[in-house]
């Protein structure tokens, strides 16, 4: 797969200009993904401040099988 990431600054009357470069040129179409970028903030997260955020992000894990300890026998 052949892919390009820029990070552009946001142009005035919110237009944008990409140049591809010559790897595209046998390619009919091209698919664009256009995402915002978070600024960096230097403020740390209160704790309420941090769950509200991150709220969600740890996936439900399925409860571990207890197992019957196994006793292993050394020569």
């Amino acid at each position: 797969m052949l892919a390009i990431r820029q990070i552009h600054q946001k142009n005035h009357n919110n237009h944008l200009t990409i140049q591809l470069p010559k790897d595209f040129d046998c390619y009919d179409a091209v698919e664009i993904i256009i995402l915002p970028v978070e600024t960096q903030q230097n403020k740390s997260l209160t704790t309420k401040e941090f769950l509200a955020r991150f709220a969600g992000a740890i996936p439900d894990f399925p409860e571990i099988e207890q197992l019957p300890l196994q006793e292993l026998e050394f020569d």
